[in-house]
């Protein structure tokens, strides 16, 4: 009789696959799954009496993340509350949850999670934004039900969960145009999904006020990138009298290099970060900021992931969270120039 090493090799999938279908559990596509039975059929293999698919047969998930420069995802601020609510909707359904970090280096995948071996795996879910050439090499072996969390490919089969990153930017800018602001600079970051879509949305708003955007590029998204982020501001836009930030981390590290160059914020400057994260709320001044309900984004992905469990035909579905303002003491009205500041 044919072995499921011989059917997985005929039917170009992995061998966790077709136990998945041999066994008649959730987590395989109709089409691999149809395909798997004609290979196993054509090589007379005995197949087992089949019975109807359960609305819900999912006891495991898995979780993927991105390495991240913190010693552990849970360090991560944003990430963190994400894995929690991942974390609680599985608690609550009686899911087990497996956790992976990938090894990337060099924007490729340097060899596979071991979680990916785990037959009892009914879907995963990916944290954070990867590179292009990772989530090709995940979608050519993974064949389980996967959802991306803030992050979103068009040319894969896997529904995503994000934020409405585009909209909140342009809310931001808008409270500092009716606060009076015109030169209003923004600190981007990676060609992370989010982080472009806030771009695009600063600038769109900008455009719609007939202000012409400035920006400041930075290669990540931690406190330092911010400190130098605020270096170049008052070196190259002296004018600016108000600093939009890609995350709350970046704000954080602009508002503390401006305090220890005597710029006082607001009076002086405004600055606005985005995410919410718990330090927002604790800086001085504290910091105006869109907020992001994370915990809600991984509880919403559990949802996301076994909705289409029970429906693997739909397309792919992406899921567009709301922000809202949060309004602190870090925003106010028109300043004076910078370099008058810092003598």
């Amino acid at each position: 009789m044919a072995s499921a090493r011989k059917i997985a090799k005929e039917a170009g999938v992995s061998i966790g696959t077709v136990s998945r279908v041999l066994n008649n559990k959730m987590g395989v596509s109709e089409d691999t799954r149809r395909r798997v039975m004609e290979v196993a059929q054509g090589l007379n293999y005995t197949l087992p009496k089949r019975l109807p698919l359960p609305m819900l047969a999912v006891t495991h998930i898995g979780l993927l993340a991105k390495p991240v420069s913190e010693t552990s995802i849970l360090a991560n601020p944003f990430y963190a509350d994400v894995y929690h609510g991942v974390e609680q909707a599985c608690s609550d359904l009686d899911i087990h949850l497996a956790f992976n970090v990938m090894e990337i280096a060099d924007e490729r995948l340097r060899k596979l999670p071991t979680l990916l071996n785990d037959e009892r795996i009914g879907g995963l879910i990916t944290l954070g934004a990867l590179p292009h050439s990772v989530v090709a090499a995940l979608t050519r072996v993974i064949d389980a039900p996967c959802v991306m969390v803030d992050n979103w490919a068009p040319d894969t089969p896997w529904d995503s969960v994000m934020m409405d990153n585009t909209g909140g930017m342009s809310a931001v800018v808008a409270h500092l145009i009716a606060q009076g602001h015109q030169q209003i600079v923004f600190v981007a970051g990676p060609e992370h999904p989010s982080i472009v879509e806030r771009q695009a949305g600063y600038e769109g708003a900008m455009h719609q006020h007939g202000l012409t955007p400035q920006i400041i590029e930075t290669p990540d998204l931690g406190i330092p990138d911010g400190e130098a982020a605020a270096e170049m501001l008052i070196e190259v836009h002296s004018d600016a009298t108000a600093v939009v930030c890609a995350n709350d981390m970046q704000a954080i590290g602009v508002i503390r290099r401006f305090t220890q160059q005597g710029i006082a914020v607001p009076e002086q400057i405004a600055v606005t970060g985005f995410d919410d994260i718990q330090m927002a709320s604790f800086i001085q001044p504290t910091l105006t900021t869109m907020h992001v309900d994370r915990v809600a984004l991984g509880r919403l992905a559990v949802d996301l992931l076994l909705g289409r469990v029970n429906a693997p035909w739909r397309p792919a579905v992406r899921c567009t969270m709301s922000v809202s303002f949060v309004m602190r003491e870090s925003t106010a009205g028109l300043t004076v120039d910078l370099h008058a500041a810092v003598g």
